[in-house]
């Protein structure tokens, strides 16, 4: 797969810009949401078919900021301005952690993206073995990466994140599972910087997820 390549944002038509502007030089913070969302689907057909959850969901993740470009948003030097510009990837794939359990360590490695399931999920897999061999805290990764995570020892209801220096793309976070009403939930959470989204964006990205995961569920059931 080709390195992933930027473009600058038209700024003169960007609705975003002042937003942008404000909270990146003049506010800068962080907006995050964290919610259970319904894995039932998906849960399921990763046991019936034998895949990995992890792996699955982490799919869905890239998936969804893949399909918007809040998500993809980065910030570059520009000869025709004094302020970094906002600028968004063609594609961003995904970091992530291996744990080690006899040293209660991990190592960060990354994944790049990919639209086909399958191919994602072979790559994923492969890069999940490799980072298991190593001992150091991470591996070289691009640019253009967003975070992911998952805490699997307690289902969570919020967690925080301080990302510095300022990034835009996205830190999402995932935790254990718990039953209710007969269906599988799970927290869900995702920070970003709000120069990047609001509210409004990445609480559509947790409901994409969740109506996602039901999506890749009928795929892997139907491999």
């Amino acid at each position: 797969m080709a390195l992933s390549e930027y473009r600058l944002i038209n700024t003169s038509t960007w609705k975003r810009y002042e937003h942008f502007r404000h909270f990146y030089d003049e506010a800068p913070c962080s907006v995050s949401i964290c919610d259970d969302i319904d894995v039932t689907d998906l849960k399921n057909a990763c046991s019936v078919k034998k895949k990995s959850f992890y792996v699955s969901f982490l799919y869905v993740t890239a998936h969804i900021i893949n399909s918007h470009e809040e998500f993809r948003l980065t910030a570059i030097d520009s000869a025709a301005s004094e302020y970094l510009m906002p600028a968004v990837w063609d594609r961003v794939d995904v970091v992530h952690n291996v744990f080690h359990e006899d040293t209660e360590t991990y190592t960060n490695t990354f994944t790049l993206y990919k639209d086909d399931f399958s191919a994602f999920y072979k790559n994923c897999c492969e890069d999940i073995d490799r980072a298991k061999r190593l001992s150091v805290m991470s591996v070289p990764s691009p640019s253009n990466v967003f975070e992911a995570s998952c805490v699997p020892w307690r289902h969570f209801t919020s967690i925080g994140i301080v990302a510095e220096p300022v990034v835009l793309t996205p830190i999402v976070a995932w935790g254990a599972f718990q039953p209710k009403d007969g269906r599988i939930m799970m927290p869900l959470s995702i920070q970003i910087h709000h120069a990047a989204a609001d509210g409004f964006h990445i609480s559509r990205f947790l409901n994409e997820a969740e109506d996602f995961s039901k999506t890749l569920a009928d795929i892997i059931m139907g491999e």
